[in-house]
């Protein structure tokens, strides 16, 4: 028999909507995929320096004087890949609710985090290198070029994956489909908006809101036990009788 849709949750008193996964062994993986993504992004962005460039064009000064700078980058892109498969994992699933806000969300959250990688790749095998060439004196004409190829994935990805993200925290706000208590729920809308403050310090020229970047960490450390709890949930509609 399947689940109920409604469920009562014990923490308010209130129905909550249960989740439901078309295809819940999608669902298990993608929730998996998705628990060592946003861990490995939140790591890396650990290590990563604050903006100093005043918008979002890299600085050769910056990325010349810190060392790691190629292998921050490499860790974020490999785990902006691993978000983007567990993505569309989800998506796949038909999960965790069956409504088109919540399709668009994970849509929106995948294929922004795929242009979004492109500016990890470029920052880690491209523009760390250009950056030491710079320093020694090098012609900066390619490494402006490639920034602004930066800043065009930065634009095309960015925002798209943030309004993924935060339409999936609005909707467990709203609906609470996995069942997360009330304030870890808006603990994840809370950080999805700020997130945002990055792009609109670097876009209007506001460079005390750039130190916003670092609510990614926290972000990402949600999003990944948002997946965690995905793969729970559809574990037990695994076991459930058709």
């Amino acid at each position: 028999m399947a689940a109920d849709p409604h469920e009562s949750d014990a923490s308010g008193g209130e129905d909550r909507m249960s989740a439901t996964f078309r295809d819940p062994p999608a669902a298990v993986a993608g929730g998996l995929t998705l628990v060592p993504a946003g861990v490995l992004v939140a790591v890396a962005l650990l290590l990563h320096p604050l903006p100093s460039s005043g918008g979002f064009e890299e600085s050769a000064g910056q990325l010349a004087e810190t060392p790691l700078w190629g292998p921050v980058h490499f860790a974020i892109a490999a785990g902006f890949v691993l978000c983007l498969v567990g993505g569309l994992l989800v998506l796949i699933s038909g999960g965790p609710m069956r409504t088109w806000p919540n399709r668009f969300a994970w849509a929106a959250l995948s294929v922004g985090i795929l242009w979004f990688t492109g500016v990890a790749v470029l920052n880690a095998w491209v523009m760390h290198p250009l950056a030491d060439e710079v320093a020694a004196g090098a012609d900066p004409m390619l490494f402006e070029a490639f920034n602004r190829l930066l800043v065009g994935f930065g634009w095309l990805g960015n925002p798209l994956f943030l309004v993924g993200l935060t339409m999936i925290a609005a909707i467990e706000v709203k609906a609470r489909p996995l069942g997360f208590p009330n304030w870890l729920a808006w603990a994840g809308l809370v950080l999805a908006l700020m997130s945002w403050l990055r792009g609109v310090g670097s876009a209007f020229g506001v460079p005390a809101l750039e130190a916003f970047i670092m609510a990614n960490i926290p972000a990402f450390l949600w999003l990944a036990g948002y997946g965690l709890a995905i793969a729970r949930s559809a574990r037990v509609a695994e076991q459930e009788p058709d």
